[in-house]
């Protein structure tokens, strides 16, 4: 057996993949229980029983997530108020994120095992990935990310009648935890007519017969509709209330959802706009643009650039490379187009993760291709680093990120406590002792950082002078 067989790539980026969720998790152990996404919840879980659990779950409105609401509920039973339980699920949801594109990508070369380092950490760098590591208490995101992750991956793997049938269970549980659920539907028929190796008939008819169940339980048990116009989002160069989109938008709302959908396409292939918001083009109008944003756009226009050009030039040859490819590009479309009543950075989490496989198959494609001229050699060269720079930088960007979440939740039940309405809350024991545990620790106040810090990454504070 030769050097090259006994090599194996893909190690490098599953030890990049667990250097990423051991520097995120670091920075997450700080993180504390939000004071808005938590409470309500745990009192909701503690105040109603089982019946009334499962009734409310399945009568909810537009968000329409009951597995959630019961899973909060069976959380709450199993391990109570205990905050590591909670941080142990999302780092573990993270990690098996990465696994599961490391596992979908599956690189078998050196020069694909660099693409798919630079494919994780697009994963951890992107503004839309954040949400990954929000407590919810239970992060439903993250979730329907690993069962959308789950259905690529065993779209391409070999086909067995245990894999058939596992879709329609997959498919209603994406569906039932969260409304992007329905993304595993498309791309499980997009890869089926493509014939991916793990698609049939079977898996497709069960992929389609949970989506007719959800919509059956749905609209017969859900107490609301989609509206015009849902909620507060961004628009030019401001956040705009929801009565007043509704007066901008009465006769055509239509308008509002396509700017929304080409603002979720954007933010992933370009950073900008942010939740709606064009806040680059806003700073060059005002001369003064931080570094971060040059960082930020530049990173995501040159990866968006490679891409295109891998795209073009049908440079992406390989069979599963054009699987790989033709999954990311329905997830960036139909992802984005999840956002149509109101956009937000989590609105495009499904639209990042296919942005990140895309990212890999192009990267690969480029750094196996054999450019005639010198020039263009050089240049796939250079766009193949700055792609990689950009990326290693807003991952390390996560990691300050979080920091500033860790006191932005500890703020919460301190300094903004009676401007959330925690001092006209009744002081149930939910509230005392969730309170009890926030104020237990003081994190590290990240105002005191370092002045490059905030120039090189972006930051939810004003750093002190």
């Amino acid at each position: 057996m030769s050097q090259r067989d006994n090599a194996r790539p893909w190690i490098v980026p599953a030890v990049w993949a667990l250097m990423i969720t051991m520097l995120l998790g670091v920075a997450f152990i700080g993180v504390s229980w939000p004071f808005n996404d938590v409470y309500s919840r745990f009192y909701t879980a503690t105040t109603s029983s089982w019946r009334d659990t499962i009734v409310n779950a399945f009568a909810s409105g537009v968000e329409y997530r009951p597995l959630f609401v019961v899973g909060v509920k069976l959380a709450h039973q199993l391990a109570g108020l205990r905050l590591w339980f909670y941080q142990t699920l999302v780092l573990l949801q993270f990690a098996a994120v990465l696994a599961g594109l490391l596992w979908i990508l599956r690189p078998l070369t050196w020069k694909r095992a660099a693409a798919a380092c630079i494919a994780l950490a697009c994963v951890a760098g992107l503004h839309s990935s954040r949400v990954l590591f929000t407590i919810f208490p239970l992060n439903q995101h993250s979730f329907g990310a690993v069962l959308l992750i789950a259905a690529i991956l065993l779209a391409l793997s070999p086909r067995s009648r245990a894999t058939e049938w596992a879709f329609l269970p997959l498919t209603l549980a994406a569906l039932l935890v969260l409304e992007s659920g329905v993304l595993v539907v498309a791309v499980t028929v997009v890869l089926w007519r493509m014939r991916a190796p793990g698609t049939s008939g079977r898996m497709v008819m069960g992929t389609l017969v949970a989506a007719v169940v959800y919509a059956a339980v749905r609209f017969t048990f859900g107490t609301q509709t989609v509206t015009g116009v849902h909620a507060e989002t961004g628009l030019g160069f401001a956040d705009v209330t929801a009565q007043r989109l509704g007066e901008i938008f009465v006769h055509a709302p239509w308008l509002l959802w396509l700017y929304n959908l080409v603002a979720s396409v954007l933010t992933i292939a370009v950073s900008e706009p942010r939740a709606g918001k064009y806040v680059f083009i806003e700073s060059i109008l005002h001369g003064r643009i931080p570094l971060w944003m040059y960082i930020h756009v530049v990173t995501s226009v040159v990866t968006t650039g490679v891409i295109v050009f891998a795209l073009a030039t049908s440079r992406i040859s390989a069979a599963r490379d054009r699987y790989i490819a033709a999954a990311g590009v329905t997830l960036v479309i139909l992802g984005s187009a999840l956002g149509f009543l109101y956009t937000r950075d989590r609105v495009a989490l499904s639209a990042g993760i296919g942005y990140a496989m895309l990212a890999y198959v192009a990267v690969a494609a480029v750094l196996e291709g054999r450019p005639e001229r010198r020039a263009g050699l050089a240049i796939a060269t250079t766009c193949v680093a700055v792609v990689a720079a950009g990326w290693l930088i807003r991952t390390g960007e996560a990691y300050f990120q979080l920091r500033d979440v860790a006191w932005e939740n500890y703020q919460e039940w301190t300094a903004r406590y009676e401007e959330l309405g925690g001092t006209t809350q009744p002081q149930t024991d939910v509230l005392i002792r969730l309170r009890q545990a926030a104020l237990e620790r003081i994190p590290d106040d990240p105002r005191n950082d370092p002045a490059w810090t905030y120039a090189v990454f972006e930051r939810e504070f004003e750093r002190n002078r």
